[in-house]
């Protein structure tokens, strides 16, 4: 299985298999999800877990930087 997805100009676009994602049907749909999951299943849960989270996730942000290193601590909150 093959996603890409390609953006600039007028040319975005996100295909499954060379397909469209628009164009789909619901049965493909599920059925691309669960190839995901399956991929999934054989990678590190933390990874997963953090690009997830940085996606849909609330993001929030200190005002200000750590007085000592210059960090900003930030939190990301997915609530399923």
């Amino acid at each position: 299985m093959i996603i890409q997805i390609t953006r600039g100009c007028i040319a975005n676009s996100l295909t499954v298999d060379g397909k469209e994602e628009i164009n789909l049907s619901d049965n493909e749909r599920q059925e691309i999800l669960r190839h995901i999951f399956e991929h999934l299943k054989a990678q590190d849960l933390n990874y997963v877990l953090q690009d997830l989270v940085e996606t849909f996730g609330e993001y929030e942000s200190d005002d200000e930087p750590c007085e000592t290193c210059g960090d900003y601590v930030e939190t990301y909150t997915w609530e399923i």
